[in-house]
């Protein structure tokens, strides 16, 4: 428990008269069989629970004097249960009795955590003390209860954006704990600064060490994408994905864990066809590892391969390097990019060997309106009459040379 003193409790999501009257009316939504049947639940023969939650019915109402009438005879009549002495200190604190609120919040967490009001309660304390251990014990029992409350989701979106609410979620994060899944899938459902705040405390937990499930990031990058944050989608599976990637490219070696990459919205889309295979596979030399083989009889140029992007509007240098089954430089296959709204190409036409040997290299330019979203296509030329042409892909690098924000 903490010692700080419920004076303390000034912060944006301390139970406060108007904090507490949301915690009230989550409280009171789940009201006892007495309260519900009872069309006068707050005459003297009721006590206990169904005094406690007409309590916080009263102060949900703007009737502090009276909650806390009702939440004296709920001590009274029910001293071990937590919803008593939390309604008690949900009135004091309202009456700004914060002395008295303390200590009778502190009752209410002696009796057991699973009290909503109490938990926010001591939440507030943690943050206005600065203790992150404390802070993480109360973030934890609140998410483990998986229940639907705004007071503890705004609790939760604002200590995510203070470097104490998100030292206290990593810390959680690197547990693996049993709500892990919703905080990463919901991460999709965010905006603005809740959404910067969720992403950065993702991000701390998997340089702490967090192993977060891929396939959680996956649908919540996907949602993203889909509301218009493809940035923010780019972001959060970089963060925790793809950490040692390109950064602006995903899997450009192709040596990304298949069951990784599947599950990323960015990930490669191989196209296989009559008279096109296209594999990933460890390719000859002058690659290295796993490269791209594209097996192709096509007479016409046909994209092999491509993924998704989200490159800020600005001007990119692209390069890749090619081969052949024997090491030549492969001149059929060339690297584009398109706006994928449009359909339109925004990379100019690749020239092999401005690098060098099997490198080819291109620039390109995002333009700052329409082009949100791009596509990266691996293209194979036609191969005429001769038959089918094997040809190798690997290490696809995008370098910004200038970009704007």
């Amino acid at each position: 428990m903490m010692a700080t003193k419920g004076r303390g409790v000034v912060r944006a999501f301390a139970v406060t008269a108007g904090a507490a009257a949301l915690a009230v009316l989550s409280w009171a939504s789940a009201s006892d069989r007495a309260t519900a049947q009872s069309t006068h639940p707050e005459k003297s023969y009721f006590g206990g629970t169904a005094a406690a939650r007409t309590a916080f019915a009263k102060l949900a109402a703007n009737d502090p004097q009276t909650a806390l009438a009702l939440a004296r005879r709920a001590v009274r009549t029910a001293p071990v249960d937590p919803s008593s002495t939390s309604a008690l200190g949900s009135a004091l604190l309202t009456l700004g009795r914060t002395d008295d609120a303390y200590a009778a919040f502190t009752v209410a967490g002696s009796l057991g955590w699973r009290d909503v009001p109490t938990q926010l309660y001591w939440l507030a304390q943690a943050e206005a003390a600065g203790d992150v251990d404390v802070l993480a014990q109360r973030l934890d029992a609140l998410l483990r209860l998986n229940i639907r409350n705004e007071l503890i989701q705004n609790a939760l979106h604002v200590l995510a954006r203070s470097t104490l609410g998100q030292n206290a979620l990593a810390m959680l994060l690197t547990r693996n704990p049993p709500w892990g899944s919703r905080f990463t899938t919901g991460t999709g459902a965010l905006e603005g600064a809740d959404l910067a705040g969720r992403m950065a405390a993702i991000d701390l937990a998997v340089s702490k060490g967090a192993r977060i499930d891929c396939n959680d990031v996956g649908i919540a990058a996907r949602h993203l994408i889909s509301k218009d944050h493809p940035n923010a989608a780019r972001d959060l599976w970089r963060h925790a994905c793809d950490r040692s990637g390109n950064g602006l490219i995903f899997n450009g070696g192709f040596d990304t864990n298949p069951g990784i990459a599947s599950r990323s919205p960015f990930t490669w889309q191989l196209r296989s066809e009559a008279g096109l295979d296209v594999a990933i596979r460890p390719g000859p030399k002058p690659l290295h590892g796993d490269a791209l083989k594209i097996a192709s009889s096509m007479t016409v140029r046909t994209i092999a391969a491509h993924q998704i992007m989200a490159l800020l509007p600005g001007s990119y240098r692209l390069s890749w390097m090619t081969a052949l089954d024997d090491g030549r430089p492969d001149t059929s296959i060339k690297v584009l990019v398109y706006c994928a709204d449009a359909g339109s190409k925004s990379a100019a036409e690749p020239e092999l060997g401005t690098m060098g040997g099997n490198r080819a290299a291109t620039e390109f330019t995002v333009p700052s309106e329409g082009c949100p979203i791009q596509t990266v296509g691996i293209q194979k030329a036609a191969t005429g009459l001769q038959g089918a042409e094997t040809g190798w892909i690997d290490n696809i690098q995008i370098v910004a040379i200038s970009s704007t924000s």
